[in-house]
């Protein structure tokens, strides 16, 4: 091939039938994984698809050209920009406040054993944190607890990890009732339900034995940290912490700082962040901070599409077309309709108090 005028084999190229199924399937898997938005994945099967037609020279000048394009595309420079730069940062913690020295976590509390407070509660625990699963009852506790065995019991089976080292992480986290087993936790993570009157009771309890110096976070996905803080008596130790579901599988995670929170709390919740592997973003106090919002017009326009007669599955389409990974509707039905209800109350009841 690297013969001055070579040509494929019988110079036919795209004609021969094995190349052109070949060709065929890498369309369809490039129209699945990135929907036609990334020039990259495109550019490239361009220039196998013109070149098979081309001796061997003007297929190399036809290479040269597409990527030229692609290095000058804004796409590019945004995709290396957000990936090797940006994102980078985040994941070491660029905007950690300097000057506060490092907390390694070896004791939490999780308030709430439901999806969120289950999922916390395994990322700290496969971090080598003691976690205290607090709810309502030991059997909703431990329900949280078998989400965890669940979710480790699955990579058991697939031989992806060790039965020893699944039971020494389950040990780890003590599913319960009693707000007594939460002394000595260096943080305490409350993901019970978007209601401001449940936050502040169980805020409350938990504040009455925790360590004086202990950050106290909120995972509201909604709430202004500002105003949940008003429930306990040390407002510069009350942060943010919006955990994404799965929280096994999302790395982001939004740290809310409320108009009281001291630099020393965001940098220890950054420690907490980094020592469970998630990508933290610092983002102001907002009703539905940052990805909340974005998410929820998005969701309210596909709603507002459907009441306007649009058939639900153009407005799955065009979501996916665009580039989402996962159309607004299928997204409102994964959040539930029950806890975006309680949301949407929360907030117009909140707007009304403004």
């Amino acid at each position: 091939w690297d013969k001055k005028g070579f040509f494929m084999p019988e110079m036919r190229g795209m004609m021969v039938p094995e190349v052109a199924m070949g060709a065929s399937v890498a369309a369809a898997m490039i129209a699945k994984e990135a929907g036609y938005n990334m020039p990259a994945p495109l550019a490239v099967l361009s220039s196998v698809f013109e070149g098979m037609q081309l001796p061997m020279d003007k297929a190399l000048s036809v290479e040269s050209k597409y990527f030229a394009t692609l290095l000058t595309d804004p796409v590019a420079r945004n995709i290396i920009r957000t990936t090797f730069i940006s994102k980078l940062a985040a994941e070491k913690g660029a905007r950690r406040p300097e000057g506060v020295p490092k907390t390694t976590y070896t004791k939490v509390g999780v308030l709430g054993a439901g999806m969120m407070g289950a999922g916390i509660a395994l990322v700290a625990a496969k971090a080598g944190i003691e976690v205290i699963l607090i709810d309502r009852d030991v059997p909703s506790a431990e329900k949280g607890k078998g989400y965890s065995e669940k979710v480790w019991g699955k990579e058991v089976s697939r031989g992806s990890l060790s039965q020893e080292k699944m039971d020494e992480m389950l040990s780890r986290i003590t599913p319960t009732d009693d707000f007594a087993l939460l002394e000595g936790c260096q943080l305490v993570v409350e993901a019970v339900f978007e209601d401001v009157a449940i936050k502040a009771e169980t805020t409350q309890k938990a504040e009455a034995v925790i360590l004086p110096d202990a950050v106290f976070a909120s995972n509201t996905s909604t709430l202004p940290i500002t105003g949940l803080a008003e429930g306990v008596t040390r407002q510069e130790d009350f942060i943010g912490l919006h955990f994404f579901s799965p929280v096994d599988k999302m790395k982001l995670l939004e740290i809310v700082r409320g108009e009281n929170t001291s630099d020393a709390a965001l940098a220890r919740a950054f420690d907490f962040a980094l020592q469970i592997g998630k990508t933290p973003i610092v983002v102001n106090d907002a009703r539905g901070f940052f990805t909340s919002r974005v998410i929820g017009r998005f969701i309210a326009e596909a709603v507002a599409a459907v009441g306007e007669g649009v058939e639900p599955a153009s407005i799955e389409q065009a979501a996916l077309q665009a580039g989402y990974p996962t159309g607004a509707l299928q997204l409102l039905d994964e959040l539930t309709l029950t806890l975006s209800q309680k949301i949407q109350k929360e907030n117009r009841r909140a707007a009304e108090a403004e």
